[in-house]
């Protein structure tokens, strides 16, 4: 091997040495962490839902699609807009599934709003009340970067829940 090659792959290997601790330490470096994770839970009202249209009808299932305004406390503060879809079955067994917009909302000590997306299903009643879970789909303002989900039971227009949430930086 003539001397000129010998000293290119010295320069090489010199250069990988230097650089690749750079590399190895930029692959493993972390972001700004998140927030811990909280947890808290409180309760809902309802206002009496207001159907988008005529209700529909098939093999003993009745389809709605309804507005609502929910008051929520504690862990969630604010005044929200809830746009659902309920089928309710010949058992008196519900399926609900819809979005709801905090366009104020606090959580955690912070302010802005938060869209989250629910689904759950019972009869309303003590004896099945409407059991679900919810997710945050979007957040923005204060509450941007918010990350979280939950579950909630409901009986005859209002109900509790529970909720774990952080924030990403």
């Amino acid at each position: 091997m003539n001397k000129a090659l010998r000293l290119g792959h010295r320069s090489r290997a010199r250069w990988v040495a230097c650089v690749a601790p750079l590399v190895a330490a930029l692959l493993v470096a972390q972001p700004a962490l998140a927030t811990t994770p909280s947890e808290g839970s409180g309760t809902f009202t309802f206002t009496t839902p207001i159907p988008s249209g005529p209700p529909r009808t098939a093999d003993g299932n009745t389809f709605f699609s309804l507005t609502a305004t929910e008051t929520i406390h504690l862990a969630i503060e604010g005044i929200a807009t809830v746009q659902f879809s309920q089928v309710v079955h010949a058992s008196g067994e519900s399926n609900v599934r819809g979005v709801i917009t905090c366009a104020v909302c606090s959580i955690g000590g912070r302010s802005g709003m938060a869209v989250f997306r629910f689904e759950g299903n019972g009869a309303f009643t003590p004896a099945s009340p409407l059991a679900g879970q919810f997710v945050v789909l979007s957040a923005s303002g204060g509450l941007s970067g918010l990350h979280g989900e939950g579950t909630f039971s409901s009986i005859d227009g209002g109900g509790t829940y529970t909720f774990s949430w952080h924030f990403d930086p």
